[in-house]
């Protein structure tokens, strides 16, 4: 495996700690409650960052691994975001399926091939997306919503 390739499977193990921290470290009863009017609560950003690393990268990485140029579908954030708000999922099972798909992603990629982290797929607006493209945003991606988490949390409130 290339540095690169080890380098993206480890960030991909450490953005899930950084979200289970950031998660843990939350103040009781702020979860829900959006930093000011019109920005997302950090239980909605939980709820996204699952949905997106499900739906998305995880399903799409999986497609790339078994199907030949496969055409990537596109994503209902915002629907997805609805639904799975209107179920009340709690933060604890949101966490819990972020980590195992995580954790989930980098068993799939460790013995991958490096000539197979270019294998690709092609979404009808955003273009070519490769394994290693798609890999390296679970990690960024996660990083990202985690420090939206610990600001939505710490923000006065409403």
């Amino acid at each position: 495996m290339t540095p690169a390739h080890r380098t993206i499977l480890d960030r991909m193990r450490s953005s899930a700690d950084v979200v289970r921290r950031t998660v843990k470290a939350a103040p009781p009863g702020r979860f829900t409650r959006p930093p000011r009017e019109g920005e997302w609560s950090a239980l909605e950003t939980l709820t996204h960052l699952r949905d997106v690393v499900v739906h998305v990268y995880g399903l799409r990485i999986r497609r790339l691994l078994y199907e030949e140029a496969p055409l990537l579908a596109d994503f209902d954030e915002e629907g997805y975001r609805r639904a799975s708000l209107a179920r009340g999922e709690t933060t604890g099972d949101l966490l819990d399926t972020i980590v195992a798909e995580h954790e989930q992603l980098v068993r799939l990629l460790q013995t991958l091939p490096d000539a197979e982290w270019s294998r690709q797929g092609r979404h009808p607006s955003l273009g070519v997306m490769s394994i290693e493209f798609l890999a390296r945003r679970v990690g960024e991606h996660a990083e990202e919503h985690a420090a939206q988490i610990a600001a939505a949390v710490h923000a006065s409130p409403v």
